[in-house]
């Protein structure tokens, strides 16, 4: 016995289904697939018909007595045949327009014989007539939401080849979540899919017909863009992204097939913020929130892209995630830098200004970029924020703490011995300034140096021998008390008299004081995971809390005649010295503030 061959059977209900609410996030799609059809049968047309052939798309919309309205979409471009109308409109995932290599270029927009099937989100019925300019002969398809349709030969054919479609809408009372079309939103929707194709959309309304894309109609065709003048450029910016912009640069790919604007946003914003950029396909709009076309460092432009290259997906909403979008992506992002490259300094420092974040996500990633803009790029200083270049200008040998807690250890020292030092502790700086160290090695007049808080205890004098004497044991008593707290006091004469004490410690120290901290505020669980990433106490160097024996109160400690007097002192000095470093207490270090402060009222009170 033969086996018998079966074929699979589509529920056509349920694919509208699925189309609606799953694949297509836009319930207007429909009117993208109607155009992308009308626009791809003119394209097809032009390429069998004589030059002075122009492509139309005609809209309308009727309001009928009942409240239901008929949407009339019609082109004259190159139409179907029976043979395609069977083959096209009857199979899913089938296409007029045939396989296609998405490397080769294209001029066709549709890529899925979907499209007018998803005409049902909105119509029970679908009716088509259509004339063939290859054997003029006329045809109507009226096709159902319950998966059957119909074929008829017209006995007089059409005199002009072209297509012609009517959607009904559906009936309010069986489908709530539709509504009947809308001029004014099928206007928006002509316009945001339309607006760049190269075919006039006629749309009649009640002051007669007009094009809805007269004035941004072809932009998009890779000659149109070099020959809009800047003001042009920037009032499209408004018009599509609803955004003033006051600068753009102008980036394509090498192959010229992807092109586009890309606005500069006028205001500073996150690094992490979403980044929305416009897409046409082949003059089609594709979605206005596409973000995997530039580089992440490009959150500080807006973008508008035309593209005949990339594959979309079934919805056409996206692009595959591929190598060819990759390649794009990396090529727009080169063609993004030398069109930074190129702009005049004045408009370069703007612009850094604004989003100097990038820019150095960029420079730290390009060191032959980061040679071109160094100088002006923004650092924190002790003087405040100050450009790169200004900076330079102070003195022939400027400084940089490799961290946040390194700088606001030396702050204080740094600025009583007058020296220039950068704050190398915030995003990419650390690793940008010893990148500029080695360019300014070419340049005789400035180094850029590393500079640590072990560096300045070779500024501090050590006490005279008498001095030194008469502080022996009581500093010997005082660290033995200080063993718990890993912190070594060292007393020494240093500028300025007026800073009692400072406090430094190396990276291990600091990192497993911040490690204890946060074990202290986390849950058991995540304070243990902590706690085995500790070091043991012998493995770390200790703090150490120099007190200066030139400031009158450091030196009327050590008169005291009670130990526990002197001890109650220094840890008060320990806690404000780290309040002074803005490093946040741990529970220890508040206790011990409480219990020093309780010390000393109890000798006084």
């Amino acid at each position: 016995m033969n086996p018998e061959e079966n074929r699979f059977k589509v529920n056509l209900g349920g694919m509208i289904e699925i189309l609606s609410n799953h694949l297509y996030s836009q319930k207007d799609v429909y009117i993208r697939e109607l155009l992308q059809n009308a626009t791809d049968a003119i394209r097809g047309r032009k390429l069998i018909s004589e030059d002075n052939f122009v492509g139309e798309i005609h809209v309308d919309l009727t309001i009928h007595r009942s409240g239901s309205s008929t949407l009339f979409f019609e082109d004259n471009g190159i139409g179907l045949t029976e043979d395609e109308i069977h083959q096209f409109l009857a199979t899913i995932a089938s296409s007029s327009k045939g396989e296609k290599n998405f490397e080769e270029k294209q001029d066709f927009i549709g890529r899925f014989g979907i499209g007018l099937l998803s005409c049902f989100i909105v119509a029970d019925e679908i009716v088509m007539v259509t004339t063939s300019a290859k054997t003029r002969e006329s045809f109507q398809w009226q096709g159902n939401a319950d998966g059957t349709y119909e074929i008829k030969k017209l006995s007089q054919s059409l005199e002009e080849p072209g297509t012609k479609i009517y959607l009904t809408s559906k009936a309010l009372k069986n489908h709530e979540e539709h509504t009947n079309f809308i001029l004014e939103d099928l206007a928006d929707a002509l316009v945001k899919y339309g607006r760049c194709l190269e075919v006039p959309i006629f749309l009649t309304c009640d002051k007669g017909e007009k094009i809805v894309n007269q004035e941004t109609m072809g932009l998009g065709k890779f000659d149109t863009l070099e020959s809009l003048s800047r003001d042009q450029i920037l009032k499209l910016g408004q018009k599509i992204l609803q955004e003033d912009f006051q600068d753009y640069l102008l980036i394509e790919t090498a192959n010229g097939r992807t092109k586009g604007i890309a606005y500069i946003i006028p205001h500073t914003v996150r690094m992490n913020a979403k980044k929305r950029n416009t897409i046409y396909l082949n003059q089609m709009f594709v979605s206005d929130e596409i973000d995997s076309l530039l580089p992440s460092w490009a959150f500080f432009t807006r973008c508008i892209l035309w593209t005949d290259e990339l594959q979309p997906v079934a919805s056409r909403e996206d692009f595959y995630k591929n190598k060819r979008l990759k390649t794009v992506a990396k090529e727009l992002g080169s063609s993004l830098k030398q069109g930074i490259e190129m702009l005049e300094s004045s408009a370069l420092e703007k612009l850094i200004a604004a989003h100097y974040l990038s820019f150095k996500s960029l420079a730290s990633e390009d060191p032959d970029f980061l040679k071109m803009v160094y100088t002006f790029l923004p650092f924190r200083t002790l003087n405040g924020e100050e450009k790169f270049a200004d900076i330079l200008s102070q003195n022939e040998t400027i400084y940089y703490a490799l961290s946040v807690d390194d700088f606001r250890q030396i702050a204080d020292l740094a600025r009583n011995q007058g020296l220039i030092v950068i704050n190398g502790g915030y995003s990419y700086d650390s690793q940008l300034l010893t990148e500029i160290s080695q360019i300014l090695e070419d340049f005789p007049f400035n180094k850029l140096k590393i500079i640590q808080p072990e560096d300045f205890q070779h500024t501090f004098q050590p006490l005279s021998f008498f001095e030194s004497t008469h502080l022996q044991e009581k500093l010997k008593e005082i660290n033995q008390q200080f063993e718990e707290l890993n912190l070594l006091v060292i007393v020494k004469h240093f500028d300025p008299s007026s800073m009692p004490m400072v406090l430094l410690s190396n990276h291990l120290t600091q990192n497993q004081r911040e490690l204890e901290r946060t074990a202290e505020e986390s849950n058991q669980l995540f304070g243990g995971i902590l706690e085995d990433l500790m070091l043991e106490a012998d493995q770390l160097p200790p703090a150490k809390l120099y007190l200066n024996y030139d400031n009158p109160l450091v030196k009327r400690i050590f008169e005291k005649k009670q130990p526990a007097g002197i001890k109650n002192i220094i840890e008060v000095l320990y806690i404000q010295a780290l309040l002074l470093g803005h490093y946040p207490l741990k529970k220890k270090e508040l206790n011990l503030l409480n219990s020093s402060l309780l010390g000393l009222l109890d000798q006084f009170i």
